[in-house]
């Protein structure tokens, strides 16, 4: 069951939500590349990529 979230934020809490986003994913990434156990890779890898949608949709609608 897919449910709906709405979050309204002003200029300042969008872009700041946006920039922790980034750094968050970018943590994930070096994490990825560091990691050598691979259950613990593939699930950073879905975090990854929740967090890379996340991203998307919140450019869309910024």
């Amino acid at each position: 069951m897919i449910q709906s979230f709405s979050l309204m934020l002003n200029d300042e809490e969008r872009e700041l939500l946006f920039q922790v986003l980034q750094e968050r994913q970018r943590t994930l990434l070096l994490e990825i590349a560091n990691t050598d156990h691979h259950d613990f890779r593939v699930a950073l890898q879905k975090k990854e990529q929740v967090l890379e949608s996340l991203l998307g949709r919140f450019t869309v609608h910024a």
